[in-house]
C-alpha cells in the first residue's frame, strides 16, 4: 500500500512539470512585457520616453509613436547613403599638405636615342643576301612591320635560316655613347660623358641613359654580382625606390644623384652629335634623336622633340613613347615633380578599391621594384614566351631558360605582337596597378634653332663647331626644374573608420538620440533582463521538484530524518542567504497527531 502511494505521489509530480515547462515561454513572454515598459520609461531615445507614459492619452503616445518610426526610417536612409558613399569611393587623392625639397628626390633618368640604327661605314661591306643584310633589312624596312604579306616577306629575305643575334648586330654596328655625346654637365659643373652615361639596348636600339640605377639594383638575377659599382667620377650607387626613398647614410656623391637647384645652370645639359655622315638608314622618316624622359609628356604639340621622363627605376620603352628631336635646334625642358604617395591607413582597403600597390604587395619575377611599367613589360614577355618559346632582347628574361629571339623568330613575334586579341597579356596587364608611392615628371618644352653666324655664344665648344656642321648635325638640350619644391598628390581614405562612425552616430544623434549607452539598454532590457529571470525562475521549479522527490521511499537517496519525521531542505529563489532546516507540513500535522493521541 504504501508502495502505491509513491508511485502515486511520483507520477502526480511529472504531471505537474509539464505545465511549468509550458509555461516557460508565457514566463519569458510576460517579463520582456515588463522589461519593455521600463526601458520606455527610463530610454534617452526621443519619443519613447512619451510612448511608455501611461498618463498621457492613446493619441498622444501615438503621435510620438508614429514620430519615433519616422525618425527612425530617415536615418536608416541616410545610413544607407553614408555606407554606399563609404564603399563606393574608399580612396580620395588630394595634394599633399608639405612642401617637398627637390633635393630629396632624384633628377629624372633620361635616355637619348639616335634615330640611325647602324653606322653606313660599318656596314656597307655587307653583301646583298647575307645574313647581315637579312637584319639590314629588318631594321631599316618599317613598311615590312605593317606588311600584311609577312610570310613572303620572311621566306624573301630567309629569316627562317638566319642564326644571328638581333641584339649583337645593333650593338656592334650603332653610333656608341662617346661619339654621340660632346658634352656634358650636370649641377653647373662639366663632366666627361662617358662618366655619366651607360650604354643600353632597347626597342630603339643602342641608346645612351643618364641617372640610371644599375642592373645590380635593378634586375634580381644580377643581385649577386661582385661588380664595382663606382663611376671613374667618383660616383657611387645607392639603392633608391619611390616607396623608401634614398637610404639614411648617403656618400658624398652618389647616383641616382638629386639636383642642387633649379635653373639651366644648376641643371643637365648636353651637346648631341648625329654624325649625318654616318646615317645609314632611321628607324623614323627621318635623322635626329629620341630622348625619353621617364614618366612625362611634352606639352606642345608643335615641338618636335619629345621629351619622356622617367624614375631611375624604370627601363626605357623609348619606341612608344619617344619623338624625333630636330637638328640645329637647342631644346629647353622646365620639369615639374609628380609624386604619388599614400598613407598607411589605406593598406586595409582592398587594391580593387583604392587601385594601387605597395611595393611588398605584388613581387615581380625580374625586376626588383615594382612598378606599372615594370609590371607590362613582364606581361608582354610572359605572353611572347608562350607564343614564340622564346624573348625578346628588349624584354626582361623573366625565365632563366628561355632563349633570347633572333632572326629565326622573327615571323613569330610579329604575329605575336600584331594579335589584335591577347586575352592571355589583358588579363595580366590589369593586375598591374599603378604603385601607391610613384615618381614621374612632366615636361614643357620649347625649342630655338642654333645660330648659323659668327658671333660668340654661350657654350665655347658650340661656338667654335663649324656653322655648316652645327646646323646638319648638333642638337642641344637643356632640362631642368622649374621650382625648388614640390607637393605630392597624397592617397588617404576618403571616409575612414573614425569618420564612418562619427557620421553615423551624428545622424542617430541628431534624429533619435541615440548613444552607445542606449544600446546596452536595449540589450539590458528586451534581452538581458527578460532571459535571466526565466532563468532564475526555471532553476527554483528544478530545485522544488528535486526535494519533493525525496520525501517518497522508492527515491534513491532517503531524506534525513530525527526522531522518524522527513525533513525538506529549501533554499531561497532570487536572493540565496544560505539555508534554512523547516519541517514539511505533513510531518507537524503527524506529531500533531501523536501528541493527541498520547494525551
Amino acid at each position: 500500500m504504501e508502495t502505491s502511494a509513491g508511485i502515486s505521489q511520483i507520477v502526480a509530480m511529472e504531471s505537474s512539470v509539464k505545465p511549468q515547462r509550458q509555461g516557460s515561454s508565457m514566463f519569458l513572454l510576460r517579463s520582456f512585457g515588463r522589461s519593455l515598459k521600463e526601458f520606455l520609461r527610463s530610454t534617452g531615445l526621443h519619443g519613447l520616453k512619451f510612448v511608455g507614459d501611461s498618463s498621457l492619452s492613446s493619441w498622444e503616445r501615438s503621435f510620438f509613436f508614429c514620430s519615433f518610426v519616422v525618425a527612425l526610417v530617415v536615418t536608416c536612409n541616410l545610413i544607407v547613403n553614408i555606407y554606399a558613399k563609404w564603399d563606393s569611393t574608399p580612396v580620395i587623392i588630394g595634394i599633399s599638405p608639405q612642401a617637398t625639397s627637390i633635393l630629396k628626390v632624384p633628377f629624372p633618368a633620361i635616355t637619348i636615342c639616335n634615330m640611325n640604327q647602324v653606322q653606313s661605314s660599318q656596314v656597307s661591306h655587307y653583301r646583298e643576301g647575307s645574313d647581315e643584310s637579312a637584319i639590314l633589312k629588318l631594321l631599316c624596312n618599317s613598311e615590312m612591320e605593317d606588311s600584311e604579306d609577312l610570310d613572303d616577306d620572311v621566306s624573301r629575305f630567309n629569316f627562317a635560316q638566319n642564326t644571328l643575334r638581333i641584339s649583337d648586330f645593333v650593338s656592334n654596328h650603332s653610333q656608341h655613347c662617346d661619339k654621340m655625346l660632346l658634352y656634358c654637365r650636370f649641377n653647373a659643373v662639366e663632366h666627361n660623358c662617358s662618366h655619366l652615361f651607360q650604354q643600353l639596348m632597347t626597342d630603339e636600339g643602342l641608346c645612351c641613359v643618364f641617372n640610371f640605377q644599375p642592373p645590380e639594383f635593378l634586375y634580381k638575377p644580377f643581385s649577386n654580382s661582385r661588380r664595382n659599382l663606382t663611376m671613374k667620377n667618383g660616383f657611387q650607387a645607392v639603392k633608391w625606390n619611390p616607396e623608401t626613398g634614398y637610404p639614411d647614410q648617403l656618400p658624398t656623391k652618389y647616383y641616382p644623384a638629386t639636383a642642387i637647384g633649379t635653373g639651366i645652370t644648376l641643371g643637365f645639359s648636353a651637346v648631341l652629335d648625329a654624325q649625318m655622315s654616318e646615317y645609314y638608314c632611321s628607324s623614323t622618316n627621318g635623322p635626329g634623336f629620341k630622348v625619353r624622359i621617364l614618366e612625362s609628356r611634352l606639352t606642345r604639340a608643335e615641338v618636335i622633340l619629345q621629351v619622356y621622363f622617367h624614375n631611375p627605376t624604370e627601363v626605357p620603352d623609348v619606341k612608344e613613347a619617344g619623338l624625333i628631336t630636330a637638328i640645329g635646334f637647342e631644346t629647353n625642358y622646365r620639369m615639374e615633380v609628380v609624386r604619388a604617395e599614400a598613407v598607411p591607413a589605406i593598406r586595409s582597403i582592398s587594391r580593387d578599391g583604392r587601385q594601387c600597390l605597395f611595393g611588398n604587395e605584388k613581387e615581380l619575377i625580374f625586376y626588383k621594384t615594382y612598378t606599372r611599367l615594370n609590371c607590362e613589360q613582364e606581361c608582354m614577355a610572359g605572353y611572347l614566351y608562350e607564343s614564340c618559346a622564346c624573348i625578346p632582347f628588349n624584354y626582361p628574361q623573366i625565365y632563366s631558360n628561355a632563349t633570347t629571339c633572333g632572326m629565326r623568330d622573327t615571323l613569330c613575334l610579329r604575329r605575336a605582337q600584331q594579335a589584335a586579341i591577347r586575352p592571355g597579356w589583358i588579363k595580366c596587364r590589369q593586375q598591374c596597378l599603378p604603385g601607391c608611392f610613384d615618381l614621374s615628371y612632366m615636361a614643357s618644352g620649347f625649342s630655338f634653332p642654333l645660330a648659323t653666324s659668327k658671333f660668340q655664344l654661350a657654350n665655347p665648344l658650340v661656338e667654335s663647331i663649324n656653322k655648316s656642321y652645327l646646323s646638319e648635325n648638333i642638337a642641344v638640350i637643356n632640362v631642368y626644374y622649374r621650382e625648388s619644391v614640390y607637393y605630392g598628390n597624397m592617397k588617404n581614405a576618403y571616409v575612414g573608420l573614425t569618420e564612418f562612425l562619427s557620421n553615423i552616430g551624428g545622424v542617430m544623434g541628431l534624429f533619435m538620440g541615440f548613444s552607445v549607452i542606449s544600446l546596452a539598454e536595449i540589450f539590458y532590457f528586451l534581452l538581458l533582463k527578460p532571459l535571466v529571470e526565466l532563468f532564475l525562475w526555471k532553476r527554483s521549479d528544478q530545485v522544488d521538484a528535486q526535494k519533493s522527490i525525496k520525501h517518497n521511499a522508492f527515491a534513491i537517496e532517503q531524506p534525513e530524518m530525527i526522531d522518524n519525521k522527513a525533513i525538506v531542505w529549501h533554499t531561497r529563489e532570487l536572493h540565496p542567504q544560505g539555508l534554512k532546516l523547516k519541517l514539511s507540513r505533513t510531518v507537524k500535522r503527524n506529531r500533531n497527531k501523536t501528541n493527541v493521541f498520547a494525551q
